[in-house]
């Protein structure tokens, strides 16, 4: 039987939806079974390159699994897509509603589909509108970024469709999406039998707002939104807009499209500071290069906790290589929401070095691939065979003989070798893999292939990552430990000390009159993390707390500050680590919250209202890096690890709950 991943009904083997909630069902992999992702030109599993007629067959919008909405209601910062058809009444008065209900139920495959590609929810579809959310039930830490690719994607797909709808019809069909980022409570909400999963709260009242105040095929993001992902689109200004409602206008922004150069969302936009307390990390990775331009190949991982500074040392490293001019440098970039597109991280690579986005046509991706790809010296033969896989990984392959399952997979390691091999000939090659704990099994398998590169040409493979031993990237680790050990230096970052971040501070805001208890504040809720550092200090500059002052080269405290909250993009990368967890574990991380950062197994015993193996949890809390055990004697102690996770964890809990 084939289990529906939204509400788990059992199904016939065949069905393409679900009996009872109406939900596509995805299709399988033909050569080894695996169930396939909506989009899946390759099978996860094995690799196998799908025909357009099975990715085809896979059901137009799938629900990922995942695990089901929690029970209780919970405070959560989320973002919020509402998506609905312009001008909707008129063309249902000009259609039989057999023929709407027709229109509607086909246009949804459009606008759910990307929803469900970054892992959004579908809350509620309301006859011509869909209601997504972004960050619940389970939070990513970059949902906002998700929700703009998503609202992108909804109005380009859609072009499709009312080019068909005009042709067929003579009627224009448009959408409109609104999205906003806030906090609001989520949950099972309702009276008796009549409940839903749904969210409450003025947020997702500013996103339907939005929506319903945006152009036709427009994307509009409120200010919430627009601050969370401003380095990666491009935008318009739309001012100052008057909501229906709302006391004050609300700023508004129309998304245009993804930059050509994204920027990166982490540090303080006008706040520049120096590498502050890596100068051993940097010295490592200087010799690194030097062997490098010797001629020897290298390994180097870079291993720490999110925030610690992985990305950036490798721009430090990247601004010194370029100024040499002496070494190629290629890059990628894991994308959290791409952990189960195979090859994703060399997709994004060659996209990269032939200079083509995946939008483009896929007369432009061939060309490019001859042009920008192949080193000029590729042997005829050699080069036909190289454009043929490069294709096919591409997903731009002529209607020749397709390459399909381990055939492929045997020709795109071989071509994948050769090719970097040559262009390590013509000069050194720093191959960087950046957030490579987001890598996919397929991209993770090739990458350890490619080491072999490491004994016979000038390349150098940095890889940086967080240290999840359960993921591609520690079996990445662990094989060149173990089958390179001569070629492998490990990096692993610790904390700033507290003489480093108070550096940090002082480098961001040269405020020499900045009140010592802000101080202590700001560095008390940091821990050490350099990002945690600067997303601390942006609240407070956000927040209006401190300000420039006249001459505009200083920071100067304006308004006085007795606490500071979390802000919302560290409240989204806890959030994420505390949805890993099955929802006993959740339900108990929550409960030991309300103690404070440190608690007794005595008092939470006690505190739990159900019966629940509390040994067990709390091993799986400790396994999962979020708490440790303080002490045995006089009695069993636990703390958490971050005391930003133990806040996190207090303020997803209801307050009346928190009351009890």
């Amino acid at each position: 039987m084939l289990s529906c991943p939204r509400c788990r009904a059992a199904n016939p083997p065949d069905a393409r939806f679900c009996a009872r909630c109406g939900t596509g069902l995805a299709g399988t992999c033909p050569n080894c079974g695996a169930v396939l992702q909506p989009d899946a030109r390759f099978c996860h599993n094995c690799g196998q390159a799908l025909p357009a007629a099975s990715a085809a067959s896979a059901a137009p919008a799938p629900a990922p699994p995942g695990p089901s909405p929690p029970p209780e209601a919970q405070r959560r910062i989320i973002t919020m897509l509402f998506c609905d058809v312009q001008d909707s009444t008129s063309l249902a008065e000009r259609l039989d509603p057999e023929e709407w209900a027709e229109v509607m139920n086909n246009a949804f495959a459009y606008l759910i589909r990307p929803i469900y590609r970054y892992e959004g929810t579908v809350a509620r579809l309301m006859g011509d509108a869909v209601l997504a959310f972004f960050g619940a039930p389970v939070a990513h830490e970059d949902d906002p970024q998700r929700a703009v690719r998503a609202g992108l994607e909804i109005v380009e797909g859609v072009q499709s469709f009312a080019r068909r709808f005009r042709e067929q019809r003579g009627l224009d069909f448009s959408v409109r999406v609104g999205i906003n980022t806030g906090l609001v409570v989520v949950g099972q909400i309702g009276y008796d039998k009549q409940v839903e999963y749904t969210a409450m709260g003025d947020a997702i009242n500013v996103a339907a707002r939005m929506e319903q105040t945006a152009e036709p095929d427009t994307v509009r993001i409120s200010e919430h939104t627009y601050r969370l992902v401003a380095p990666l689109f491009d935008v318009e200004p739309l001012g100052r807009v008057g909501l229906r409602g709302k006391s004050e206008p609300v700023a508004a922004y129309r998304v245009v499209g993804l930059k050509a150069r994204p920027g990166r969302l982490r540090g303080i936009e006008g706040l520049e500071t120096p590498l502050v307390g890596r100068q051993a990390e940097m010295a490592i990775l200087r010799n690194a290069v030097a062997d490098l331009r010797r001629g020897r190949g290298q390994i180097v991982s870079v291993v720490g906790e999110a925030g610690l500074g992985k990305s950036r040392l490798i721009d430090e490293l990247r601004s010194e290589c370029a100024r040499a001019g002496d070494l190629q440098w290629r890059e990628s970039r894991g994308l959290s929401y791409a952990t189960s597109r195979p090859y994703a991280a060399f997709l994004d690579l060659i996209r990269h070095m032939c200079g083509v986005r995946e939008s483009d046509s896929p007369e432009l991706v061939r060309e490019r691939i001859g042009c920008n790809c192949l080193h000029e010296g590729t042997p005829p033969e050699e080069c036909e065979r190289a454009r043929r896989v490069l294709e096919v990984l591409l997903g731009v392959e002529s209607n020749g003989g397709r390459l399909e399952g381990e055939a492929f997979k045997r020709e795109l390691f071989q071509v994948m070798l050769d090719t970097w091999q040559r262009w390590a000939a013509v000069q050194p090659v720093v191959l960087v893999l950046d957030d490579l704990h987001w890598a996919d099994p397929a991209s993770a398998e090739l990458l350890v292939h490619l080491f072999r590169l490491t004994d016979r040409a000038g390349i150098l493979f940095l890889c940086a990552f967080r240290p999840d031993r359960h993921g591609p990237a520690w079996r990445v680790k662990q094989a060149a430990e173990v089958d390179y050990p001569h070629r492998y230096t490990e990096v692993v970052l610790e904390p700033l000390t507290a003489e480093q971040s108070n550096s940090l501070v002082n480098h961001l805001l040269a405020v020499a009159d900045l009140p010592d208890r802000l101080r202590q504040m700001v560095l008390a809720k940091a821990e050490g993390n350099p990002f945690y550092v600067e997303e601390v200090v942006r609240a407070l500059v956000e927040g209006g707390a401190l300000a420039r002052d006249a001459s505009g080269t200083r920071w100067q405290m304006v308004l006085p500050v007795d606490e500071i909250s979390i802000p919302d993009s560290l409240q989204a990368l806890l959030t994420a680590r505390v949805d890993r967890l099955d929802e006993v574990a959740r339900h108990v991380l929550q409960f030991a919250s309300v103690a404070g950062r440190s608690f007794y197994y005595r008092v939470l015993e006690l505190a739990l209202e159900r019966e629940i193996d509390l040994d067990e949890q709390l091993r799986v809390l400790q396994r999962s890096g979020l708490i440790l055990e303080a002490a045995r004697v006089p009695e069993l102690e636990y703390t958490f690890r971050h005391a930003l996770t133990q806040e996190a964890a207090y303020r997803s809990i209801l307050r009346r709950r928190r009351r009890e």
